[in-house]
């Protein structure tokens, strides 16, 4: 089988079956093996972007993703750089490396072109390095040397300017001497608070490609793909319990922490997997994510550069009481505690004055983007802790 044969889609279909003589069409799922390249460099561990399945299960979220993944096109002649957006545990890791993969064969040498995987905190930590032993013509070379770069976790440097201003022009030399460059962010780097211009300049006119956490029906499928891959055999009834009990938007590592719990349950008690297996599953998947005001308000405190026990103090300086009101309004959103808990966390405050704070902030999340972003960089420090 040719390489092109075995990275084909895989249609999973596109109906389902409701009841006898019934069928709801639904868009088709599709399916890809996942490849790696061969890693230069101090990151070759097979963990990294190690996807829970060998393949990449997609439906209409990420239909551009698998497209551009299964495509026999040069891909970098579409853009480069190559910018993967899309929230935590989306995939953005596992498919820079297919696609640098898919760039190596493409390039059908004797000599496989090099791939250099790096996060952008490891390159702002040899930048700094770099600059204080005064070597920074070193780490130029070994930026310029590989065919293919992944820069992984764009957002993580948006508090680190000098370091923005090398990349932007180490992303410019390698576009011009036509080397690929795969970036992975989790916004727009024009939405991340932070990011100089100069970078976006360089990251925005490649090509950029969005992901998406999966799809109620691609979660299923994922859900029954994982049961598979660990020999539980489960109804498509229990499939439905699992995947309702399981919170929306979960990362594929979280549904398989699942799978994880049932297959642990079913060998503890051998039994077949049963409900009381599935509630098992969803109430220890659950508590692992569960937040409480103090997490909430110590990311919040840490974003507006305040100590935690300014948010609890009964002052009502501005900047306090702006970063306090989006803490109280994201411990409504984000946990089941009432606004008389939430109240007595942030000072002992009483229920009316938490409503006003809470309407107050949504009314401002809605008109301040700026704000709205300190929430959304929250939600996603919080959703990954």
């Amino acid at each position: 089988m040719s390489p092109a044969e075995s990275n084909r889609p895989t249609v999973l279909g596109s109906a389902t079956s409701t009841a006898p003589g019934e069928v709801t069409d639904q868009p088709e799922l599709i399916s890809f093996p996942l490849e790696r390249p061969s890693l230069r460099g101090r990151r070759r561990g097979s963990q990294v972007g190690q996807s829970a399945l060998p393949y990449f299960l997609c439906g209409d979220e990420n239909r551009l993703v698998g497209y551009l993944a299964t495509t026999e096109a040069p891909i970098f002649e579409l853009g480069n750089p190559l910018l993967l957006v899309g929230p935590t545990g989306s995939g953005k890791t596992a498919i820079a490396m297919h696609l640098a993969a898919r760039r190596v064969a493409a390039a059908n040498q004797p000599t496989p072109p090099t791939v250099l995987y790096q996060t952008s905190v490891d390159f702002a930590r040899q930048f700094a390095e770099a600059v204080a032993s005064d070597d920074l013509p070193h780490l130029q070379q070994q930026l310029s040397e590989p065919e293919v770069l992944i820069l992984d976790d764009l957002h993580l440097i948006a508090d680190k300017p000098a370091a923005q201003e090398e990349l932007a022009l180490r992303v410019e030399n390698r576009c011009l001497a036509s080397q690929s460059t795969i970036l992975t962010c989790r916004r727009l780097p024009s939405e991340v608070r932070g990011m100089r211009p100069l970078l976006i300049s360089r990251v925005l006119p490649g090509l950029t490609v969005p992901l998406d956490l999966p799809s109620e029906q691609t979660r299923r499928q994922l859900l029954r793909e994982l049961a598979d891959n660990y020999q539980l055999e489960m109804s498509e009834t229990l499939i439905s319990e699992l995947n309702a009990g399981l919170e929306l938007a979960l990362p594929c590592r979280s549904l398989e922490a699942a799978v994880k719990q049932l297959s642990l349950w079913r060998r503890m008690r051998n039994l077949p997997v049963n409900s009381e297996a599935i509630q098992s599953a969803i109430e220890i998947v659950g508590q692992s994510q569960d937040l409480t005001p103090a997490m909430i308000a110590g990311a919040v405190a840490k974003r507006f550069r305040l100590k935690l026990s300014d948010l609890r103090s009964g002052s009502r300086k501005q900047h306090l009481v702006r970063a306090r009101s989006l803490a109280m309004t994201l411990s409504r959103q984000m946990t089941s505690l009432s606004m008389h808990q939430i109240g007595d966390y942030f000072g002992g405050r009483d229920h009316t004055t938490v409503l006003h704070a809470i309407r107050k902030t949504e009314s401002l999340l809605e008109q301040d983007a700026e704000l709205r972003h300190i929430a959304d960089d929250v939600r996603e420090k919080l959703s990954t802790s």
